[in-house]
């Protein structure tokens, strides 16, 4: 049963790799996701009947080996494909799903590294294919694409110091017109107004001088109702009570 599913996988692995040489893409898609379907549901064990509820099919060490390949193969080669396609979110979650199969995995690990810096996330994209160079020294394309990722944090760094130095500038500006709008809102004679209701009176016995603040006088128009003019008195009787 096993050796027949190991065999139709590697059949579609085939497939998937003819239509991806010739640059069709959407079938090479399609054969690399059958693959899976042929070797989804099998753990490693010994080839006795399944235990009552048991979820997966036992395969021998060999058959799992096998088994486990061509898991990693449907992801990293569907990885790929979206890539060509264009499809950098599915392109990086196959990459990571393989990479959980085999964390070492060289294709999957330079895979991921140019999605990571078709999305502008430069740090992580630097990880991966360090992590590809560090198993692998002389992988070209590793090398390769490091290279050209300097360039692209040189021109990052650029960007965010003049992105910074225009903020700045910005708040220095602000503050400015604060300032002077804070000039232009104070009265020229304030100070010369406060001075004018002031009364100062020295000490005879020293030299200590007190200040009484004295209210300005009010304004013409609140000065609140006239005087009539004076009324003549005329005195009236008063009755007390009984």
């Amino acid at each position: 049963m096993a050796a027949d599913h190991i065999a139709k996988a590697l059949q579609l692995k085939d497939e998937g790799n003819a239509h991806f040489k010739a640059g069709e893409y959407v079938a090479a898609m399609t054969a690399y996701h059958q693959i899976f379907l042929y070797v989804h549901g099998f753990s490693e064990g010994a080839a006795s009947p399944a235990f009552p509820g048991q979820t997966t099919r036992p395969v021998s060490a060999a058959e799992m080996a096998q088994i486990r390949e061509l898991k990693l193969a449907h992801f990293s080669n569907l990885a790929l494909c979206h890539l060509k396609l264009g499809n950098v979110p599915k392109a990086k979650v196959n990459c990571s799903k393989a990479l959980q199969i085999d964390p070492k995995n060289v294709k999957a690990l330079f895979r991921r590294g140019k999605c990571h810096a078709a999305v502008g996330a430069l740090d992580e994209a630097k990880a991966d294919w360090e992590a590809v160079l560090q198993m692998d020294p002389q992988n070209k394309e590793a090398i390769r694409e490091l290279q050209a990722l300097k360039s692209r944090f040189a021109s990052h760094r650029k960007k965010e110091q003049k992105k910074f130095a225009g903020m700045f500038d910005k708040l220095s500006d602000g503050q400015d017109e604060g300032a002077s709008d804070s000039a232009a809102a104070t009265p020229p004679d304030a100070s010369d107004s406060a001075a004018r209701h002031q009364v100062h009176i020295s000490s005879e016995e020293g030299n200590a001088n007190v200040t009484i603040q004295r209210p300005p006088p009010a304004a013409e128009d609140d000065l609140g109702e006239p005087i009539s003019s004076p009324q003549p008195f005329e005195p009236q009787d008063v009755t007390f009570g009984q």
